[in-house]
């Protein structure tokens, strides 16, 4: 019914959880879910994507959920859109939808309370963190902008310090004297990588005549862009690219999650190498080094060196030996260490079933060449794809039966805290002066007035037809 691709980056100093992709089959609709009931769907995305943040987050580190919304007819489902029970976000609808998503993983850990707050039990133990969300939608202003913004956090003053409408890249980089182009991260299908591309090109290309003509002082600085200056302009020309130019909007949505204490974005900027000055400083001694050891790790690879010259890949060595497994092995996966100084990979957040890069490609290929039209080929194809993932990973059947309860307010009780003043009676003219009638005016002219302006007032209650 509902399926959800996220890619997790890890480095020294930031873990990155991108949405990469998120579609339904729109089959949810044989629940025949009541009229007001929540998304289903909503409440899975929020779920799972803090399960990701409490599993992959680490205690002196950042953290960030980074999205791109845009609406479109179908995403990882071929042919569900033929289905008519399948209800499609327009592009407004989808942004807000993200940001309802996102909006508990921000108000699960509040900085005012000693305690984990929340549906998240596992988050006990953790370091406690300050969480913001970010928003930026290409050709929206100010005020346009945080009309997106979750309901509550509109009407509540408080809140609306957690949600900005800006973005965070400045602020998650190593250093902020980095050109622009090392602060936008790249990831796969998405328009800012894309855009990034294009102006990347302006480092290869000649300077022009007039910059030619001018002294070297007063050249542009090298590893940056010559059209674009700063991120406020990135954000500014981006509004006429890409998708970002189709005549829909879109939205760029980021989560930082920022532990409390010293150090939370790893060693000092001054310690991370800046970018080369020149295209022949690229690779130089420092970034062919590998990463520093610990002595015990030093001692282990030494030691390795001298037995065996070239790695025997039958025997593992002693770090393999005493990694946690996941619960279903690929034969071609690497078994990893669960924390290194660049990543955090319980096995709680590893999941069921682990696959390799190479059968991970080959069942996400085959689902988008199946077809979910109508309910029996979806059934099939579902069915056809289950059996391909438990051959890729060598068992006969896999996952889990889940079942969940939430208690939904009243009807009443709801709408009175979504608008107090929605029960409250409104007179219509209640502030107008009344006209005084005249001597010559007929009794049948007052009535008939009384009762156009009744049908005015009728009319304005029901709505325009």
């Amino acid at each position: 019914v509902f399926a959800l691709e996220v890619l997790v980056y890890t480095t020294e100093a930031l873990t990155t959880v991108f949405v990469s992709k998120a579609d339904s089959t729109g089959y949810i609709s044989l629940l025949q879910l009541s009229k007001g009931t929540p998304s289903p769907l909503k409440t899975i995305s929020s779920v799972f994507l803090a399960h990701l943040v409490t599993g992959r987050r680490r205690k002196d580190r950042q953290l960030v959920v980074s999205l791109f919304a845009r609406a479109q007819d179908q995403y990882l489902f071929p042919g569900s859109i033929e289905n008519s029970g399948k209800h499609v976000l327009d592009d407004r609808g989808l942004v807000r939808w993200w940001c309802r998503v996102l909006d508990p993983l921000l108000e699960q850990e509040s900085p005012a309370s000693n305690k984990t707050q929340g549906f998240h039990p596992f988050l006990k133990g953790v370091r406690r963190c300050t969480s913001r969300a970010y928003l930026r939608v290409p050709g929206c202003d100010l005020y346009e902008t945080k009309g997106f913004f979750p309901e509550h956090v509109r009407r509540d003053p408080s809140k609306r310090d957690k949600w900005k409408v800006s973005d965070p890249l400045r602020d998650l980089g190593r250093s902020p004297t980095f050109p622009e182009r090392c602060l936008i991260p790249r990831f796969p299908d998405d328009p800012k990588s894309r855009f990034v591309d294009e102006l990347d090109d302006e480092l290869t290309e000649p300077p022009p005549q007039s910059q030619k003509q001018e002294s070297p002082s007063k050249g542009r600085r090298p590893g940056r862009w010559r059209s674009v200056q700063s991120l406020e302009q990135f954000w500014e020309l981006i509004a006429f690219r890409q998708e970002c130019s189709s005549g829909r909007l879109v939205g760029f949505l980021w989560g930082v999650f920022t532990p409390e204490g010293p150090h939370v974005n790893g060693d000092s900027p001054e310690s991370f190498p800046c970018p080369p000055s020149s295209p022949s400083q690229h690779k130089t001694k420092t970034e062919l080094l590998p990463p520093p050891q610990s002595q015990a790790e030093a001692r282990d690879s030494s030691h390795s060196s001298k037995s065996r010259p070239v790695s025997d890949p039958q025997k593992p060595s002693s770090s393999q030996q005493h990694a946690p497994r996941p619960l279903v092995q690929d034969s071609s996966l690497d078994i990893r260490p669960e924390k290194t100084k660049h990543y955090l990979w319980p096995p709680s957040s590893r999941g069921e079933i682990v696959l390799s890069e190479k059968h991970y490609h080959r069942v996400h290929n085959l689902l988008l060449h199946l077809d979910y039209a109508n309910e029996a080929i979806a059934a099939e194809s579902s069915k056809r794809w289950l059996d391909d993932v438990a051959l890729c990973a060598g068992v006969k059947t896999w996952g889990q039966r889940v079942v969940g309860r939430k208690e939904t307010p009243a009807a009443g009780q709801e709408q009175s805290q979504s608008s107090p003043d929605k029960g409250r009676v409104h007179m219509l003219g209640s502030g107008l002066v009344r006209k005084k009638r005249s001597n010559g005016e007929s009794a049948g002219e007052v009535n008939g007035s009384a009762a156009a302006a009744a049908i005015a007032t009728s009319s304005a209650d029901g709505g325009v037809n």
